[in-house]
C-alpha cells in the first residue's frame, strides 16, 4: 500500500545536505529517470514502488510518483553505520 506525503511532511533544504550526499542538488527525480540511472526496468520499479521497497513521493492520490533519493541516501548510511559498528 502507498503511504501519502502529508501536506507538512519534512522538505530538507538543499543548502544542508550532507556533504557525502550523491545525488548534488535533487531530492527526488521521476521513476523513468531512475530506471534510466540505474539501468534498471521501469515497470519493475513501479512494483517495487507498490510494494513499499522503493521509496517514493506522491503529492497527492494520482499525482506522479518520483523516487525518493534523499530517503534512499538516509537508509545506505544507516545500514553502513550499522555494518561499521558490527565489526568494530
Amino acid at each position: 500500500m502507498v503511504k501519502k506525503l502529508k501536506k507538512n511532511a519534512f522538505v530538507p533544504d538543499i543548502a544542508k545536505f550532507p556533504l557525502d550526499y550523491p545525488f548534488g542538488d535533487k531530492l527526488s527525480e521521476s521513476i523513468a529517470e531512475y530506471a534510466v540511472r540505474t539501468g534498471k526496468n521501469a515497470g519493475t520499479l513501479r512494483w517495487q514502488a507498490d510494494t513499499g521497497r522503493l521509496p517514493i513521493i506522491q503529492r497527492q492520490p494520482g499525482a506522479k510518483r518520483e523516487v525518493n533519493l534523499y530517503a534512499i541516501y538516509l537508509n545506505t548510511r544507516y545500514k553502513a553505520e550499522r555494518y561499521v559498528e558490527m565489526m568494530n
